[in-house]
């Protein structure tokens, strides 16, 4: 059984992660290159995802396997002139659909929760 603060991290980076897959669902590569209004949306729900990571138990990490969000989350807050788009492109793509459907299995019904505030 999972801590109840582990709990509202889980279910703040679910939130997080669908809000940046539902931010990018209607674009495309290019439209996500121009438009700096959605990049710095997308990488605000990243930092969210990564210290709601952080602040897990440890217990809580290991046992969700591998979130691999903290590392990514620091480079955007400390090297934030260093961003690479590809790679935050190619982590909603890739990564936060298999981010939702584990989280998804651990949190069922959670999701439909009130919205986190940030």
């Amino acid at each position: 059984m999972l801590a109840p603060r582990d709990l509202q991290y889980l279910l703040d980076i679910l939130i997080s992660a669908k809000l940046a897959l539902n931010y990018v669902s209607r674009s495309s590569w290019s439209s996500f290159v121009e438009d700096v209004q959605l990049q710095d949306s997308v990488i605000r729900r990243l930092e969210v995802i990564g210290e709601a990571e952080r602040r897990l138990s440890e217990r809580t990490r290991v046992s969700l396997s591998r979130i691999p969000f903290i590392m990514m989350r620091n480079r955007i807050i400390h090297e934030y002139d260093k961003i690479v788009l590809e790679v935050v492109w190619d982590t909603v793509q890739q990564d936060l659909p298999v981010l939702v459907e584990s989280l998804e299995k651990v949190l069922p019904g959670q999701e439909q929760e009130e919205q986190p505030y940030y």
